[in-house]
């Protein structure tokens, strides 16, 4: 299981409280690069399910409900260090290829796209705390 997710789009999530006094909610702001680590450290809430406790960028710690995760990833939300390092290698042989068969549209196409991949993975880095 991959344990640490890059943000690939910067969005909003609200988290819920388990304070007990009044009901309330916070939004956390993902930024695109942010670091997401999931930890060990999981709890069972009745009856809302499971949550996995996560520490952005090595800095702030919060509990996310596992199906909020599994969201994020399956709307291209977060995705692994290896699934960029992936996309980036496709990429680069694709600007390669389309640079040998002389092809201006295809190679623009996958200039773009490298670079937001490659965007994102600089990103994460300059987010951790040094």
């Amino acid at each position: 299981m991959e344990y640490t997710w890059i943000v690939t789009k910067s969005f909003e999530h609200k988290i819920d409280c388990f304070c007990s006094g009044e009901p309330h909610t916070s939004k956390i702001p993902f930024q695109k690069g942010d670091r997401i680590e999931l930890t060990d450290e999981v709890k069972n809430v009745e009856p809302m399910g499971w949550y996995v406790r996560i520490i952005m960028n090595q800095t702030y710690q919060v509990f996310v409900h596992i199906d909020d995760l599994e969201d994020f990833y399956e709307h291209h939300l977060i995705q692994s260090e290896m699934d960029l390092d992936l996309q980036r290698n496709y990429y680069q042989y694709k600007v390669n290829t389309a640079l040998d068969e002389w092809n201006q549209d295809q190679f623009s196409h996958y200039v773009n796209k490298l670079e937001e991949v490659q965007d994102v993975l600089t990103t994460s880095f300059t987010r951790i705390p040094s």
